[in-house]
């Protein structure tokens, strides 16, 4: 039973996603900041969670459900990738550093939230 708990949650994350990624079309910036944004978002809205939600259904839906499907590591790799073979060393370090930092601390202010 749990997995359609988590299923739907990470379906439900995955169509925030995809209506937030349709925003870096529109902004036209060279730049994955949309990735970056949803990213830290998730790990913020996951740190408030973890530390609301002990255990249960709820967070099985919203943690590992909704926050899984809305985050997404498979682009965060993608696009640091193209980064990397564009040449673009800067841009890439720069993704690099500020979708973890930024994923930690949203976390750490989430659970402390």
């Amino acid at each position: 039973m749990n997995f359609l708990v988590v299923g739907f949650g990470a379906a439900v994350g995955a169509f925030v996603r995809n209506e937030f990624t349709l925003l870096q079309v529109k902004i036209k910036i060279d730049f994955p900041i949309i990735t970056l944004l949803i990213n830290v978002l998730g790990a913020l809205l996951l740190g408030v969670l973890t530390a609301q939600i002990r255990s249960g259904v709820l967070l099985l839906l919203l943690g590992t459900g909704f926050c899984g499907g809305f985050t997404t590591f498979g682009t965060f790799n993608m696009e640091l990738s193209q980064l990397f073979f564009q040449r673009r060393f800067m841009a890439c370090l720069l993704y690099f550093v500020l979708t973890y930092l930024f994923g930690i601390l949203g976390f750490i202010i989430g659970i402390r939230i």
